[in-house]
C-alpha cells in the first residue's frame, strides 16, 4: 500500500485538524445546557402546583438548551482545517473557505496571547478564550484575503483573522502536524506547477 501511495503521490485530502475555538464553544455551553435541561425536566416531571402555568416555558427552555447543545456539538464536529491537493480548506459549520497554495506567502507559529493579549480582549470573551491563550497558532500569511475582512469576520470571527496583516490564524491541537503538512503541500504544488 505504501509503495502504491508513493507512486501515486500523497492522498488528495490531508488529515482534518479540528479548530479549537469551536471545540471551546461546545465545552463552554455543555454543562450550563445540561443543568438547564435537567432542571427543566425535573420540574416538568414533578410539576409543583405553583409551576403548572409555566409548563410551556419550561418545555421551551428544555428544547432551547437541547438545541444549543446539539448545535455547538455539530460545530465542534464540522469545524476543521484540511490540506487538499491544490488548496487549504477551512470548513466551518455554515461556511467553507478555500485558500489556494499559490496565494500563501508563508506559515509560521506564534502564541495566541501575543496576537490577542488578555488585557485587550473584551471582558465577556476572556473566560471563553482563557484556555486557548497559551496555545500555539499557525499564522498563514497571504498576499490578500480571499474575501473582504468584514465578510470573513462575520463567518470566521475575530480570532481567526490576523489583527495586523492579511492572514489567517488556525488554532489546532497538533499545530506541528498541520504546519508540516501545509508546507509540504505548498512545496509539492510549486514543483507541480514548475
Amino acid at each position: 500500500m505504501n509503495g502504491q501511495q508513493a507512486q501515486n503521490g500523497p492522498p488528495k485530502r490531508g488529515a482534518r485538524h479540528p479548530l479549537l475555538l469551536y471545540q471551546r464553544l461546545n465545552e463552554q455551553v455543555f454543562w450550563p445546557c445540561i443543568l438547564v435541561m435537567a432542571t427543566c425536566a425535573a420540574l416538568l416531571i414533578w410539576t409543583p402546583d405553583k409551576l403548572v402555568t409555566q409548563r410551556l416555558n419550561l418545555s421551551v427552555a428544555f428544547a432551547g438548551s437541547g438545541a444549543i447543545l446539539t448545535l455547538t456539538y455539530a460545530y465542534r464536529l464540522t469545524a476543521y482545517a484540511q490540506c487538499r491537493t491544490d488548496a487549504l480548506r477551512i470548513q466551518l459549520p455554515f461556511y467553507r473557505l478555500t485558500i489556494p497554495y499559490e496565494t500563501i506567502l508563508s506559515t509560521r507559529p506564534t502564541d495566541f496571547f501575543r496576537l490577542f493579549p488578555l488585557k485587550k480582549v473584551p471582558r465577556l470573551q476572556r473566560n471563553y478564550l482563557r484556555p486557548i491563550m497559551g496555545k500555539t497558532v499557525v499564522v498563514i500569511d497571504v498576499e490578500e484575503l480571499p474575501r473582504s475582512r468584514s465578510r470573513l469576520r462575520l463567518w470566521l470571527g475575530r480570532y481567526m483573522l490576523h489583527p495586523d496583516a492579511p492572514g489567517l490564524l488556525l488554532t489546532v491541537r497538533d499545530w506541528i502536524a498541520l504546519r508540516s503538512e501545509l508546507d509540504e503541500r505548498r512545496t509539492q504544488h510549486r514543483h507541480h506547477l514548475a
